[in-house]
């Protein structure tokens, strides 16, 4: 199956999941702690996204020095 057309029916799976997500948010009540939870987890994780693609490519480009900034940060 070509590339394009595989994007395609992910993209067409997915798509209804996040109508029927900002269907759910709109009509039910949802405690403001779950929310607060669920927006620091998303952050939490999108920083170690960052952090990872980061190190590893001071860890590439770099010597010595960026592996021992990365250990001492642990």
């Amino acid at each position: 199956m070509p590339e394009w057309l595989q994007a395609g029916f992910w993209g067409l799976l997915a798509g209804p999941a996040l109508l029927i997500g900002a269907a759910v948010g709109f009509f039910v009540r949802v405690p403001r702690r779950v929310t607060a939870s669920v927006m620091a987890f998303g952050a939490g994780v999108l920083l170690s996204a960052v952090s990872f693609e980061l190190v590893d490519e001071a860890h590439e480009q770099g010597d010595h020095r960026a592996r021992r900034g990365a250990r001492s940060s642990r």
